[in-house]
């Protein structure tokens, strides 16, 4: 068995940023600036449930110290009960008033200098009862917004001008009904309020995406996430993880199966995907380009989906081998002619270019003249 020893060290700087950009079904305005945001962003309840809305604050890099939520909800089918502000990152409070006859809700919170800046900062919780029976055809709890107005929902820097900055929202749609869950359909991005986890819904089954990096080479949009409850989630059974898509698995890219220690080096021609053992850590470090730190651990069907290649010429040397690993060594085997090489059935797109250390560490065998 090889043994590779050494470390791997995983940066944390994606999965951050997995977990905190916005979800949203979908987006009024744009994320240039700060952004405010309902969540959950969908729901299924039944009359007299009661249920519990977020607005967060994304403040897009910038300080701020004042947020202003202004919302529209349906008041034929919904009761705004209460406000909350426990927990929220906005100590002061300058409005705190919903209008039960407008259907309207008006919220604005501050914090002293010098703010705060945050990806996901709790505003305030509002609490809802459903009272009938409602299939929205669109968002049905909104923020009042027109971008660059005062008077509307709205973001405020701290740079001591009250410079109002909020370039997008995200509404929500919530249905009253007999209790039913709303279904979604296949390639719908999913995330419960109550965790960070993303799933894909594929053929009745969630699929949690475990990384940004998934994610992204899968190319997801981060804008198309669902936050739902999580009873929404709860009624698909378990499907396996999302892979990494071999799209983001570059030319001399490094792969290692999920709980293997063999690692090996990729390469294209044209549609053919091929991947070389690299036989041990000594051969690792004598290619000065190669980092450990780069492997991709990989689910082992994308390291099935590369054809194994065992073919291989050194920098300088014409003759082609080849290889027979075994543990940390193995065997090389001189391929004599071209004609030999074909009538063995090889492919000579499979061939690798190697070093002279990665050469010599296999041992010298038989010529191989033709055929096995």
């Amino acid at each position: 068995m090889r043994k590779y020893d050494f470390s791997i060290f995983l940066t944390s700087a994606a999965l951050v940023l997995f977990l905190a950009l916005p979800s949203s079904a979908a987006l009024l305005g744009n994320t240039s600036q700060a952004t405010l945001t309902l969540s959950p962003q969908s729901g299924n309840f039944n009359a007299n449930d009661t249920f519990a809305v977020n607005i967060f604050v994304n403040s897009g890099g910038q300080y701020v110290n004042t947020v202003a939520a202004y919302l529209n909800y349906d008041k034929t089918h919904f009761q705004a009960v209460s406000i909350d502000t426990t927990g929220s990152l906005f100590s002061m409070e300058a409005e705190n008033m919903i209008d039960a006859i407008n259907g309207k809700i008006k919220i604005t919170r501050g914090v002293p200098t010098p703010g705060v800046n945050i990806t996901n900062g709790l505003v305030a919780k509002i609490n809802f009862k459903a009272l009938s029976n409602i299939t929205p055809a669109s968002d049905n709890l909104t923020f009042d917004f027109t971008p660059g107005s005062a008077l509307a929902s709205n973001v405020f820097k701290d740079d001591g001008l009250g410079t109002t900055f909020l370039s997008g929202v995200y509404n929500a749609k919530y249905t009253v009904g007999t209790g039913g869950q709303t279904t979604y359909s296949n390639g719908s991005l999913l995330r419960a309020s109550n965790s960070d986890k993303v799933y894909l819904i594929e053929n009745g089954q969630k699929r949690w995406v475990p990384s940004a990096e998934v994610f992204i080479s899968n190319g997801y949009s981060w804008s198309n996430i669902v936050i739902v409850e999580p009873s929404a989630l709860s009624q698909y059974p378990d499907g396996p993880n999302v892979l990494l898509s071999t799209s983001s698995i570059l030319e001399g890219g490094l792969i290692r199966a999920q709980g293997d220690i063999d690692v090996y080096i990729v390469k294209y021609v044209g549609t053919k995907k091929f991947k070389r053992l690299i036989l041990s850590p000594s051969v690792f470090n004598s290619y000065q380009h190669l980092k450990w730190s780069d492997i991709k651990d990989v689910d082992k069907s994308i390291v099935d989906s590369f054809t194994t290649s065992e073919l291989v010429r050194a920098i300088g040397d014409p003759k082609v081998y080849k290889l027979y690993p075994a543990g940390d060594t193995g065997e090389k085997r001189w391929i004599k002619t071209a004609d030999a090489f074909v009538g063995m059935g090889f492919d000579w797109d499979a061939v690798y270019q190697i070093n002279q250390v990665d050469r010599d560490s296999y041992v010298e065998g038989s010529v191989l003249e033709c055929c096995f």
